[in-house]
């Protein structure tokens, strides 16, 4: 079975503003480990897949970014799309690359670029099975986190416990999935966890580029036809014309939203290797390592009094007296003071920056 791996890392990640900005989003940033978030999933890719088999599909506007962050990665190994489109497009496009260098049953492996992943052992084992049930199932296969405590911030998988036609995949934790819930209130959230048959979606599939194909003729035509009429183009001087033209063409909708929730063909793989979405500012500081008072602070920070906060300095010293339970982040152009639990709601003043036509 030939595996591929492929980053996607053209989103904006309006949520961690003011560190993640149009000009350098999140996927770009340091919020854990030892580089960005980008830098970590392919160092931590790199562990299961072969380097020539690592593909990354972004934004041309962040061509440099990637260089200058992998400058060992190939060029031909970046997958650069015009504007952004959301995951569809990103996805139909990488097909339509990827399509002339493997066989159609080659396995893709999706991965958001902003993630934490830990427990390598159990991690491993996940992408194995989930390869296996991609090429014996033909379908697409999810990876499924089980979930440790009621969370607002995640979207969850609905499984089926019922025997699919496979008792060996089964016994290996693979589920038919029933449903895609989006992230729920507090409540929904807590019945979620107690039924037992909610799990968290993390945003990782696997299938064959064949059943990519497949799924996108019958649940996006329009990407479909769209995207085979460009690559009667590759290698030719009108090629980039014609991805100018077609970017320009089809509306933005993600996988999800397009081919996921659609379709009748997903099994999912229920997983426990610790996983982390970092989407906001809360589940950061619910990741990180926090000092004796439970605050996690980052850069030039000074702290009296001070509990149960995230205080990140980019460029000059912030001090705090008594205060407890707060977000307070600070970069270049803005600083960001909220009540933990609040995080989410930072996107809100993206859309009303944007709305002033602030960048």
């Amino acid at each position: 079975m030939k595996r591929i791996a492929l980053i996607l890392a053209g989103g904006y990640g309006a949520r961690l503003w003011p560190l993640s900005t149009k000009k350098h989003p999140k996927q770009f940033g340091y919020f854990y480990g030892d580089g960005s978030m980008l830098t970590n999933t392919y160092s931590r890719l790199l562990k299961f897949f072969d380097k020539d088999d690592i593909y990354i599909v972004s934004q041309s506007f962040f061509y440099d970014k990637i260089i200058d962050q992998l400058p060992d990665i190939d060029i031909e190994h970046i997958i650069l799309e015009p504007y952004v489109r959301s995951t569809a497009a990103a996805l139909t496009y990488s097909n339509i690359k990827l399509r002339q260098k493997y066989t159609p049953d080659s396995v893709l492996f999706a991965f958001p670029s902003d993630q934490s992943i830990s427990n390598m052992h159990e991690f491993q084992n996940s992408l194995d099975v989930a390869g296996e049930a991609a090429n014996k199932l033909n379908s697409i296969i999810t990876l499924g986190i089980i979930p440790t405590h009621p969370e607002t911030q995640f979207g969850y998988i609905q499984i089926d416990e019922r025997l699919f036609g496979n008792d060996d995949l089964y016994n290996k934790n693979v589920r038919s999935v029933m449903t895609f819930a989006e992230k729920p209130d507090a409540g929904t959230a807590v019945r979620f966890v107690a039924a037992g048959d909610f799990i968290w979606n993390s945003g990782i599939f696997v299938l064959q580029l064949q059943t990519l194909c497949d799924e996108l003729q019958l649940y996006l035509p329009e990407h479909f036809i769209a995207f085979n009429n460009l690559a009667k183009h590759m290698g030719t001087p009108e090629f980039e014309n014609q991805l100018d033209y077609t970017y320009k063409s089809i509306t933005p909708i993600s996988f999800d939203y397009g081919v996921l929730e659609k379709s009748t063909n997903v099994f999912c793989v229920q997983s426990n290797f610790d996983w982390s979405d970092y989407g906001t500012w809360d589940e950061v500081y619910r990741q990180s390592i926090k000092d004796t008072k439970d605050n996690f602070l980052s850069g030039e920070v000074i702290t009296f009094d001070t509990k149960n906060c995230i205080v990140m300095s980019k460029d000059r010293l912030i001090a705090t007296i008594g205060i407890k339970d707060l977000i307070v982040i600070e970069s270049e152009n803005a600083t960001l003071v909220c009540k933990k639990g609040d995080s989410p709601k930072v996107k809100n003043i993206i859309d009303y920056l944007r709305s002033k036509g602030i960048k």
